[in-house]
Order: C-alpha cells, then sequence, then structure tokens
C-alpha cells in the first residue's frame, strides 16, 4: 500500500506495510465454561517420594593441596652511609 505524503513541497512515497485486521474477539459462548476445565490431578496420582532417593552420596572433598612454604626474605644488603661532618674549630 503506497501513500503519497507531501511534506514541505516534496513528493515522499511511503512504503509501509499495511496493519494487520485485529482478530475479532469470540463470543462469550464460545469461552468453555469452568466445568468443562478438566480436574486437577489429585495428591494420590503423584508417586511417593521415597526419602532413600533424596539422599544423594555426599562427594568425597579432595584433598586441599599443601600450601608450599614460603622462602624467606633474604636480607637486604646495608649500604654504608657515611656522615660527613665538618669540624670547625674555635
Amino acid at each position: 500500500m503506497n501513500l503519497r505524503i507531501v511534506l514541505d513541497g516534496v513528493d515522499r512515497i511511503s512504503t509501509t506495510p499495511p496493519i494487520p485486521p485485529i482478530p475479532p474477539i469470540p463470543p462469550i459462548s464460545r469461552i468453555p465454561p469452568i466445568s468443562r476445565i478438566p480436574p486437577i490431578s489429585p495428591i494420590s496420582r503423584i508417586p511417593p517420594i521415597s526419602p532413600i532417593s533424596l539422599i544423594s552420596p555426599i562427594p568425597a572433598i579432595p584433598p586441599i593441596p599443601a600450601i608450599a612454604p614460603i622462602p624467606p626474605i633474604p636480607p637486604i644488603p646495608r649500604i654504608p652511609i657515611y656522615l660527613y661532618t665538618s669540624y670547625h674549630r674555635a
């Protein structure tokens, strides 16, 4: 569906797709009444859960790897610092 739109004296042809029609709302008579909805299965139909199946075997905890001892920090070599003082004789 092409629409010719004139804006500011310039013809512009828009090729927007047509809007699909809105489907009609079904009448209330077609909606199934509540009595026709199938009943929810009673709890008795749910198979019982055995307590043994709930308990899963606990996986063995992997051993913690031993942390390597930190090597001692080597002593910092002492740089001799000479204090030069000037003695003034009175």
